[in-house]
């Protein structure tokens, strides 16, 4: 059946998540279908429609299993960039450099940035302080909701058309009973996501009207797995029942959950910006300072965003300063690139960050091709005569530029030093 027979609850979002994913393999398959502005085919997927389930521990967010896990640096960095109400490309890419393929103008995420449609829906309205200010007159109300998808949405081309469509919260017996509404949901990809970020928001609401949280409630018009993730998800599913997921704690009311999440984003823009200057030595002074600017529950997310910059510029010595301070239920969900932890598991960094497969399909094969071939060549020529090393985020960003460009003539084309030079120009211009 096309459409889900019932919902079910799951304690935790990784039981919720495999359990998710084993339904919707069994599910009935669609054929590929154009997305987005370019008209691009999609990969063929199995499919449910209006499937719905809950998670009755909503504090449970971090999926993590042997198989799979969050990224967990990221997810913290997805939430702050959408509480921020923020949209620019760059801010989240510092992250995750592929976002920067769903961009329509190279500045901003146009559909994805949900926080901007949430917190800057029109000038001075905030949907988050009115849920809480309705909510704190009226715990009975029926009128607290977030809209995500807008009118324009169902007309405008682009990249990026948002998944979400919203979400409702409810106070009964003194708990936030939380609906999430998403036009379109990729199980593999951009759940484990969406759960994380969608139920720490939910806590900042229960937390901010002095209440317990209920479960959550996840409903999707489109719960699929594209056939592309089909072996993944089911070595996800086949790992059984083990988990290495972990209960976050209580978000404290006091201090307010607003209050901190402020200079919370203040802290990630200055880390982002002063990131060069954080090495092996200056490790112990950024843990002093996050411990003397935020509250215990708080620390840990800045933590978890300096393990980002930690990861790309420290040694091993340097993440064992930050591990140490943090909270090691956390800390040991982190996959550290400088220790070779979590070696074998598949994590949801390795995956593209939003639900559009097009430009993926190309970066994934581009190795195998004559184009792909040409690019290395022409990296080595560059490289030995400049006498520099490229990052993996340049070679990663030229790479998309190159598909971009190039692979609408198809994947045997050659690159020319002439088009390296290009590609090369341009990605170092937009730094």
């Amino acid at each position: 059946m096309f459409f889900s027979e019932e919902i079910f609850t799951e304690g935790s979002s990784d039981a919720a998540f495999r359990r998710v994913l084993l339904e919707i393999l069994k599910a009935p398959k669609v054929e590929a279908v154009t997305t987005g502005a370019e008209k691009v085919r999609d990969s063929d997927t199995t499919e449910q429609l209006a499937y719905r389930f809950e998670i009755s521990n909503p504090r449970h967010r971090i999926v993590a299993n042997e198989v799979f896990s969050l990224n967990l640096p990221v997810a913290v960095a997805r939430f702050v960039w959408m509480i921020s109400g923020n949209n620019r490309l760059a801010d989240i890419a510092f992250y995750e450099p592929r976002v920067r393929q769903f961009t329509d103008d190279e500045i901003i995420v146009p559909g994805s940035s949900y926080g901007a449609r949430i917190r800057q829906a029109h000038p001075g309205i905030d949907q988050l302080q009115g849920v809480i200010a309705r909510l704190k007159e009226d715990k009975n109300s029926r009128r607290a909701a977030i809209a995500i998808y807008q009118p324009t949405d169902t007309v405008r081309n682009s990249n990026d058309i948002p998944c979400a469509f919203g979400m409702f919260f409810h106070i009964r017996n003194e708990k936030l009973h939380t609906q999430v509404i998403m036009r379109s949901n990729n199980a593999t990809t951009l759940l484990p996501f969406n759960i994380f970020e969608f139920s720490l928001l939910a806590e900042v609401v229960a937390a901010e009207c002095n209440v317990d949280m209920a479960q959550l409630s996840h409903y999707a018009a489109s719960m699929h797995v594209y056939e592309k993730m089909r072996e993944l998800s089911e070595k996800i599913v086949s790992a059984g029942g083990e988990t290495k997921s972990v209960e976050m704690p209580q978000m404290p009311s006091d201090p307010a959950p607003l209050d901190e999440i402020r200079r919370l984003v203040h802290f990630e823009a200055d880390m982002r910006h002063r990131s060069e200057a954080i090495s092996d030595g200056t490790i112990e002074e950024e843990v002093e300072k996050i411990r003397a600017e935020f509250s215990t529950y708080w620390q840990q997310m800045a933590f978890l965003l300096l393990a980002t910059v930690v990861n790309q510029r420290c040694s091993k010595e340097g993440a064992n300063s930050l591990k140490a301070a943090m909270d090691p239920n956390l800390a040991k969900l982190v996959k550290w690139s400088s220790s070779g932890e979590s070696e074998g598991t598949f994590e949801s960094s390795d995956l593209p960050l939003l639900d559009v497969m097009q430009k993926t399909d190309n970066i994934v094969t581009l190795h195998r091709t004559k184009t792909g071939a040409s690019f290395r060549q022409r990296a080595v020529e560059y490289e030995q005569a400049a006498g520099e090393r490229f990052s993996a985020d340049e070679l990663l960003e030229m790479q998309e530029r190159i598909v971009s460009r190039l692979a609408a003539r198809g994947l045997e084309v050659e690159v020319s030093k002439s088009d390296f030079a290009a590609i090369l120009a341009d990605v170092r211009d937009k730094k």
